[in-house]
């Protein structure tokens, strides 16, 4: 099919939330001829490198700069203007095929008027669940524009496999597959670890929320019962946030590091923290049960091995023993997550055998492989990989 995608996305590089990760990792695995992405533009981030070969990055609204009170009225009160946009964009840009990314309501809306008042084919990219996850005035209107959303669009893709599997329950007359979170750097090769340092290195990067703050709190309490350790937290979380759940305590540092740090950071560690929550007042049981933490990603690739502490029942658990690519504490035990850093203190095979898992499991989301899942449901043809798919 001739033409481009309108990749539409609220959050778009250089921000650097999850879904801006998916996205600058998915956007680079296309042309500027097959491709152009719509957002807003972050506050205060410096400016990300960006090629002319990949696609054309357009800004449509801004974030209100100022306070995060009005940072929706803002949003919402931009709405007409970002739908003008992106009609010029179709109309100017040679648009034949809208991809509209949730987890923003607007910019979902945005693609669903579109494609009616375009007749361009839609196709949606659900990061979270959507209606499960609302409330009150917020969840009729999601009852409402969802049905619609799913009517209209040729193609469901959905962040996990765990989605996908609560898709087909609760909605079986949905098309929909799975559309994994791609990454473009290279897997390391593992055929030894170094030697585990005295004192214990244990590293955490990204952000610490409701989602994770119970297991978080857990570690650091876990942390703090064991002997000759250290601990390095990569995140741009407020730092008093962290000190008030236990996971900062004095003499471990906080850094906010830019996304091209990170992987050389990690790889400096022993073991790498990965806490998904047991319990999110703020998060519908659906939502909390099939996320898929965007660091997991970094985590595989690290080249270090990774103790997760999370619910059974979720998917990343799932995942995680299913490909034996972490050591997993799925019941809220500080006890036990003490003694599973003690473990892979002093299991070197259980060590190795973790690693040379992750590596292989982190093949699955390689860039080549997700566009060309992307590709072959929007019947393109291909133009641009950047490394052969095998």
């Amino acid at each position: 099919m001739s033409g481009k995608i309108l990749y539409l996305s609220q959050a778009l590089p250089p921000d650097t939330s999850g879904s801006a990760i998916i996205a600058l990792n998915l956007l680079r695995q296309f042309s500027r001829d097959e491709m152009v992405a719509a957002g807003e533009k972050p506050f205060g981030k410096p400016a990300v490198a960006w090629k002319r070969e990949w696609p054309e990055l357009l800004y449509l609204q801004k974030v209100w700069p100022f306070t995060r009170r009005f940072t929706k009225s803002w949003r919402r009160f931009q709405f007409p203007w970002v739908l003008l946009c992106c009609l010029w964009i179709v109309w100017t840009r040679g648009v034949h095929q809208i991809l509209a990314v949730f987890p923003d309501e607007q910019f979902l809306f945005v693609g669903y008027l579109l494609a009616l008042f375009t007749r361009r084919p839609l196709y949606v990219y659900f990061h979270n669940t959507y209606y499960e996850n609302r409330v009150g005035v917020r969840r009729a209107f999601a009852g409402w524009l969802q049905p619609r959303v799913f009517r209209r669009a040729k193609h469901v893709f959905v962040m996990s496999r765990g989605m996908s599997d609560y898709f087909k329950k609760k909605y079986p007359g949905v098309r929909q597959t799975p559309l994994v979170h791609a990454f473009n750097e290279p897997i390391p090769v593992c055929d030894v670890l170094p030697p585990v340092g005295s004192p214990l290195r244990l590293a955490f990067c990204g952000n610490v929320n409701l989602s994770c703050e119970d297991a978080a709190t857990r570690f650091g309490q876990a942390i703090a019962a064991c002997n000759d350790v250290v601990v390095r937290i990569y995140s741009g979380t407020n730092p008093d946030y962290l000190r008030q759940i236990g996971l900062l305590p004095p003499g471990v540092s906080c850094e906010k590091l830019s996304r091209d740090e990170i992987p050389s950071r990690l790889s400096k560690a022993d073991i790498l923290l990965l806490p998904h929550g047991f319990s999110d007042p703020g998060c519908a049981p659906e939502e909390f049960l099939t996320i898929f933490p965007t660091k997991t990603i970094e985590y595989l690739i690290s080249g270090r091995p990774i103790l997760a502490h999370s619910p059974a029942e979720s998917y990343l658990t799932r995942f995680l023993i299913e490909h034996d690519c972490a050591l997993v504490v799925d019941r809220p035990d500080v006890g036990a997550l003490r003694a599973a850093i003690e473990r892979l203190r002093n299991d070197g095979e259980l060590r190795l055998r973790l690693v040379r898992n992750a590596l292989l499991a982190a093949r699955f989301f390689r860039g080549p492989r997700v566009a060309a899942e992307l590709r072959r449901r929007l019947a393109i043809k291909c133009v641009h990989i950047q490394e052969e798919v095998k």
